[in-house]
């Protein structure tokens, strides 16, 4: 996933390659403010660390946090460590950050199984996840029993709606957690209600506060009594009727920072991405400046230059405005406007590409990412655009996603680890461009409020032995397991798969009879089936792959290495653009 995607993509020649890009895992990035954007945060229990300076991406010296900060205006030439130890001289001074008070998405409602309990985390904290039928609502418990901490999440959803667990059936409330059942309990105290209320009333487990917005499960982190519901970060473009828009999560192998300092990261992509959503001939320079204080509650960034879209067929260049925003602690978005035929950005082609990262544990996040589209109006029939969108199923875009996400998993975690090895990133990266203007940005406001408040016995799982490729790209763990759509799709290639077999054998039984009765017309319908049959199962067997794992399609199409052709017939950046 890159949050150049779009970038990269729209400086290249038709804009309009965005609909099948969308399906195969095309993504773009690009915000704006927002009023649903601002949060007011808690102040935290006990103060954080003052964050040291350092230099921004450009070469430019980034002043602290809470100044405005313009680095196309610095000088370049500076190294991060010269300007860190300049700024934390400075001794700049951290604002408070509460990362529990805040509300984290942990499900999209639409692809989550309702007759099921799932088991997630949040900070390695385990919880079970839920939907009470009776309630009508998702609930969320810690998943352990109070009884002898077996995991709830692998027992049932009884007939009431209830949690029930596996080991000896007791039964507990999504609402506030209460146990409503023992079934060991004697017949003297059940007799008693009162003794029967005391019992139960001491036995209940750990509930969270729970809401559904945006078709997004949403946890409370802090004290229940202090949830605020209209503080949950939500994406403008979703509350529009002009969009449409596609979903994707996927549990990640590697931390929520790692994850967000990606995402922001525009620059990356036509070369992780090569010829996946993007091609290397796409690599522009980004400009990249903050438009707004550095703060605990976030920041907003632009491309300081225009960089035209080149449409097809024509001389002029539409105009363009892209636009970031990161909001603590989760979310980030990109935003991309062009100019439409009457030359105002409200009329013209518009894309977000928004991420939610949860940190589940150390080394591990789940992503929720989301795709808004608005495509300008025809002058006259339907917008065929916009209905593929709204009407192609959630498997067949998840499909294609998973294939952008691989190109990232399959070295992001072994960099984020190589990073904490080398003694962090201020120590170890070397960003001398204004591409990385938004990395530095977040990374800055991450040291001065990071890390997240993990639980004491969360480890991350992956730190001290070598992972393989096969984990690193199990889309079935990672994806599908938690996706009713495509566990369904899953389920139904391997039916189809069995069923082609038994079609094929089937024809093979009849052929020679049919051979021996000289029925030769016959014979060609049975040799066309065959063929459709084994095209029906070839189908299914690369849908069963493709949410099974990226195995089966590495090494990524960037490392192929080039023709002798195209290395004789080199193209510069705009040649590339042009092309």
């Amino acid at each position: 996933l890159g949050s150049a995607g779009l970038v990269a993509m729209m400086a290249g020649p038709r804009w309009w390659r965005c609909l099948w890009l969308c399906a195969s895992g095309a993504l773009a990035f690009t915000p704006a403010p927002s009023s649903h954007l601002s949060l007011s945060h808690e102040p935290a229990s006990a103060s954080l660390r003052p964050g040291p300076r350092c230099l921004g991406p450009g070469g430019g010296v980034v002043r602290a946090a809470g100044s405005p900060v313009d680095l196309a205006t610095e000088e370049s030439g500076s190294t991060v460590a010269a300007v860190a130890a300049a700024e934390a001289e400075a001794g700049q001074q951290a604002e408070e950050f509460s990362w529990a008070e805040q509300w984290y998405p942990l499900a999209f409602t639409s692809v989550t199984d309702k007759a099921v309990p799932h088991r997630l985390e949040l900070f390695g904290e385990p919880l079970v996840l839920w939907w009470d039928h009776v309630r009508e609502a998702w609930a969320v418990m810690t998943d352990e029993c109070p009884h002898r901490l077996a995991p709830l999440s692998e027992g049932r959803i009884d007939e009431s709606g209830r949690i029930e667990c596996p080991y000896h059936g007791w039964a507990f409330c999504g609402k506030n957690g209460a146990c409503e059942k023992i079934p060991q309990l004697p017949q003297n105290i059940l007799k008693d209600e009162q003794r029967t209320a005391r019992v139960l009333a001491e036995s209940g487990g750990k509930s969270w506060r729970v809401e559904e917005k945006q078709g997004l499960v949403w946890v409370w982190a802090g004290d229940n009594s202090r949830a605020d519901p209209s503080t949950i970060i939500i994406c403008d473009a979703l509350e529009r009727d002009d969009f449409v828009w596609i979903d994707v999560s996927r549990d990640m192998p590697y931390s929520a920072d790692m994850l967000l300092e990606n995402v922001l990261d525009s620059s990356h992509v036509p070369f992780t991405h090569h010829k996946t959503i993007s091609k290397r001939e796409n690599a522009v320079e980004l400009p990249l400046r903050i438009t707004s204080t550095e703060s605990a509650a976030g920041f907003d960034a632009e491309i300081a230059t225009d960089l035209p879209i080149q449409m097809s067929g024509q001389e002029d260049a539409k105009t363009t405005e892209r636009t970031s925003k990161y909001v603590a602690p989760t979310y980030m978005h990109h935003r991309i406007r062009t100019t439409g035929k009457d030359g105002t950005l409200d009329s013209g082609f518009e894309t977000w590409t928004v991420a939610y990262a949860t940190p589940t544990g150390p080394g591990r996040c789940r992503l929720f990412a989301r795709f808004p589209f608005r495509f300008p109006e025809p002058k006259r029939g339907p917008n065929i655009p916009k209905l593929v969108f709204k009407w192609l199923p959630d498997w067949v875009n998840h499909m294609g996603q998973l294939k952008v996400l691989d190109d990232d998993n399959i070295f992001l975690p072994l960099q984020e680890r190589r990073v904490q090895d080398a003694g962090g990133w201020k120590d170890t990266y070397h960003m001398p461009t204004k591409a990385d203007v938004l990395v530095s940005a977040y990374r800055r406001w991450f040291d001065n409020h990071g890390p997240p408040p993990y639980a004491p016995y969360a480890v991350d799982e992956q730190r001290y032995r070598l992972v393989t490729k096969e984990e690193l790209l199990d889309r079935k763990s990672q994806h599908t397991d938690h996706c009713k759509s495509c566990s369904g799709a899953l389920k139904a290639s391997k039916k189809v798969k069995t069923l082609c077999k038994v079609v094929a054998l089937s024809a093979l039984a009849v052929a020679p009879h049919l051979a021996l009765q000289r029925s030769f017309k016959a014979l060609g319908g049975l040799g066309v089936a065959a063929l459709v049959t084994w095209r029906v199962w070839l189908f299914a067997r690369n849908v069963e792959r493709t949410l099974t794992s990226g195995i089966h399609f590495y090494p990524p199409p960037r490392n192929a290495p080039g023709d002798k052709k195209a290395a004789r017939n080199l193209k510069t950046v705009e040649e590339g653009r042009r092309s």
